[in-house]
């Protein structure tokens, strides 16, 4: 065993870099599938009872280019093409990838939930179905966290993942514009989760970030960025 690997249980500066950024990562593509599978829904509402162009504002919150022609070929597009970076069928195959390499510290069954969800994003891409149909993901999603606190035992690869988890939701709730106290609610246990492994995020960012969040009227961008630039292991 080189010094690369896990060394003591529950110390997390003995995760090699590239083992603890999958264990965000996957936290983080996990939740960002889940998060956009609720902001979706009301966006498809919305493109149907109000705006049919409601997808370009979407984008733009997203952070993503609007490559879309209509918000038929949006809805499609965006959630079931293999070749679109930024589909809900991509983030579930980033999350994938990452869980794939951490099978052994995160366990089969938990893998299984993230790999079930892809099963019905396939079918339901072959049967064209309607995005309510895609609510077994939402439930597969769910499942794959409740089997990280009954299935992985290491309190440290649990507190890597989760930060990722409230990281992405941080993130998100800032560009759709929720609330300050939306917003605070992810944000306290982040700042609990990484008081207790302080050696891969930056410290000088999270001070940021707290004098941020601590005004009702905190600067979104900035605060975005600096959520971003928490983690330090990559």
């Amino acid at each position: 065993m080189d010094n690369t690997t896990l060394l003591h249980e529950n110390d997390i500066a003995s995760l090699s870099k590239e083992k603890a950024n999958r264990l965000l990562w996957l936290g983080r593509y996990a939740e960002r599938a889940y998060i956009t599978l609720h902001i979706l829904r009301k966006y498809h509402d919305r493109m149907i009872d109000e705006d049919e162009h409601a997808y370009i504002t979407y984008c733009t919150k997203m952070g993503i280019e609007n490559q879309y022609t209509s918000a038929a070929d949006f809805m499609n597009r965006y959630l079931y093409d293999h070749e679109n970076p930024d589909s809900l069928f991509s983030m579930l195959n980033y999350a994938n990838d990452n869980a794939i390499v951490l099978r052994e510290e995160i366990t089969s069954e938990t893998l299984s939930y993230i790999q079930m969800a892809i099963c019905h994003l396939h079918n339901c891409a072959s049967q064209s179905s309607d995005i309510n149909e895609l609510q077994l993901i939402t439930d597969n999603l769910l499942a794959f966290w409740g089997s990280i606190d009954a299935r992985v035992a290491n309190p440290s690869l649990r507190c890597v993942l989760k930060a990722g988890k409230l990281i992405e939701s941080i993130d998100l709730h800032i560009r759709f514009g929720y609330s300050f106290d939306k917003v605070y609610q992810f944000f306290s246990p982040l700042g609990e989760l990484i008081s207790k492994e302080k050696s891969i995020f930056d410290e000088e960012t999270l001070k940021r970030l707290q004098e941020q969040m601590t005004k009702i009227r905190y600067k979104e961008l900035a605060t975005l960025q600096s959520i971003n630039r928490l983690f330090c292991a990559e």
